[in-house]
Order: C-alpha cells, then structure tokens, then sequence
C-alpha cells in the first residue's frame, strides 16, 4: 500500500482518511492555523477548496505540491509549483495560494516559530528561503532531500499509523535541520522590528477591507484609516504586499465570489454584486486570470470530475 501512495495522489483517495480542512476562515486576511501547542505543528491536505488571497499567519508554512499545480505570489514575485515543487513561506510573511483547477492537491505543513525555539533560540532572527528555483541556483540536493522527506510525510500521513506521531515528528525535524543548514540567512533585530511595524499596519488594512469590501473603497478611505497620506499610503502598501490596493480590494472580492460559486450554481451577476462587484466585464477579467477558467467552465469541470468519481 505504501508503495502504491508514493505515485498516486488523489482527492477522491485522501480527503475524509486524515483531516483535511475545509475552506479558509471568514476573515481572510489573518490565518488562525491550528498547531496544537505540545505538537508545534500541523499537516493537511489542500486543494482548490483552499484557494485564498493575501493572507499571513506566525507560523512557517511548507506546501508541497502532490498533483496539478499553483501559484504562490509572496514579496511581489509569483512562484509556479508543479508535483513534487515545494515552497518555504516564512513566519509573517504576507502570500496567497491559488490550486489549479479541477483536481490540484498538495500537503500543507504549519510549523510555530515556539516550537522551533525550543532547539534553536535565534529562529527570530533567522530568514528561510527556499522556493522552486532553489535547484538551479545551487542547491539541488538540498532541495532533492527535502523533497524526499516531504514524500515520506504524504505517506505517513495518510497511513495513520500507530507510530505516526514519532515517525510524523522525526521528519519534521529532519526538513527543519535541513531548511537551517542550506537555506536560512541572518537578519537583524532592526530589520526584524521593522518588519513587524509594518506587518500591524498592513494587517489593519487588511481588516478594513475585509469589513468593507461589499462596499464602494476608495483610496483616500483607506489612507485615512491608515492614518497616512495617500501617496505614501500606495506606495507602503506597494511594497509591502507586492500589488496595489485597488488590485488586493478587487483579489478580496474575487476570492469571496469563488467560494460561493464553488459550492453552488447560481447567478453570477447576483453573486457578484453580493461581494460588491458590479462591473461584469472586469469581474470576469480578472476571474479568469486567477483561476484560469470563468465560473461556467469551473462548474463543467467540476460537474466532470464528479462523474469520473461517481
């Protein structure tokens, strides 16, 4: 049976063996993963169910892709993630997820920054960078390694066995020795400060939106409840979330209507204005751009997909 996991992943094969978690909370902006403190991390299996827009949380996250593909935008950069890619997204670092459509699944790791202190007291000032180009720019085993491991997780994850929380455990701080040696770099207490200043900042907005985005935004709206100016408000946020604050108002709005289309068929022009949108042509613009398809093609391949189950 193990043998036969480590080639075929599928959502009909795994969702309901482990618990895999449903959709994303309401409040989008701030994840609340759930690690259990004596644990100090969590696995789930994701899939297009778990598509989100810019978010962050205070864990590290390792996603590592089974089947299909996705995009991690992080630090203004998209990162493409096809099977057996993986992505290191670290601690407080502001990144959305998108799943392919119809079938993507990968395996999802939430590791606290307290349980990684309890072995190495200056995780804090530590910085992990490891992305899917990590092999061309001279570190293929590195990477080869972690992939190995994050192989032997899957299976021990949907396994369960008895000795899962040892075996799940040992891995663990075999990718974590590994991401330390061959992909971590020193940051300073300043820099670090500086960076959960603006994080509080950001998250503020986050929240504004996420409150008001059925409504009409502005710009100066925003900039207002910042507390800055409206130029320096575009270009702060610019660079601290790598798009604009009409382009995150827009992705927030999107990703709400997605969720609704996804559970049920219904009409569109109704669901969008539900979530504040009212421009059809830009809806379906950038509808496509995220997610590939527009709703009518979501649902065929959906509709598809349970056929071939079925």
């Amino acid at each position: 049976m193990a043998e036969n996991m480590r080639n075929v992943y599928s959502v009909e094969n795994v969702m309901g063996k482990s618990p895999a978690d449903g959709p994303l909370h309401d409040k989008v902006y701030f994840e609340r993963t759930e690690v259990p403190p004596d644990k100090g991390f969590h696995i789930q299996f994701v899939t297009k169910e778990h598509n989100s827009p810019l978010h962050w949380h205070r864990e590290m996250e390792i996603l590592y892709i089974l089947n299909g593909s996705a995009v991690v935008q992080m630090e203004g950069k998209k990162y493409h993630l096809n099977p057996q890619d993986l992505i290191v997204i670290d601690s407080s670092v502001i990144h959305d997820v998108v799943y392919a459509l119809p079938q993507t699944m990968g395996i999802c790791i939430h590791i606290s920054k307290s349980y990684m202190r309890r072995y190495l007291a200056d995780m804090e000032l530590m910085r992990i960078i490891c992305i899917p180009e990590s092999p061309v720019l001279g570190k293929e085993e590195s990477y080869g390694k972690l992939r190995w491991y994050l192989k032997e997780l899957t299976v021990l994850y949907f396994e369960q066995k008895q000795s899962y929380p040892f075996a799940s455990g040992a891995i663990i701080m075999e990718i974590l020795a590994e991401l330390v040696d061959d992909f971590s770099e020193l940051v300073s207490e300043e820099i670090r400060i500086a960076g959960a200043d603006n994080l509080v900042r950001v998250e503020e907005i986050f929240q504004y939106v996420e409150e008001h985005y059925k409504e009409p935004i502005s710009l100066q709206d925003a900039a207002d409840q910042a507390g800055l100016n409206k130029e320096y408000f575009c270009r702060f946020f610019k660079k601290n979330t790598g798009m604009t604050f009409l382009q995150y108002v827009n992705q927030v709005r999107i990703s709400h209507i997605y969720r609704d289309l996804l559970h049920a068929e219904g009409n569109v022009q109704e669901i969008m204005e539900r979530h504040g949108m009212y421009n059809a042509k830009v809806f379906y613009r950038l509808f496509k751009e995220r997610y590939g398809c527009t709703p009518r093609e979501m649902w065929k391949m959906m509709e598809e997909e349970q056929e071939t189950d079925s």
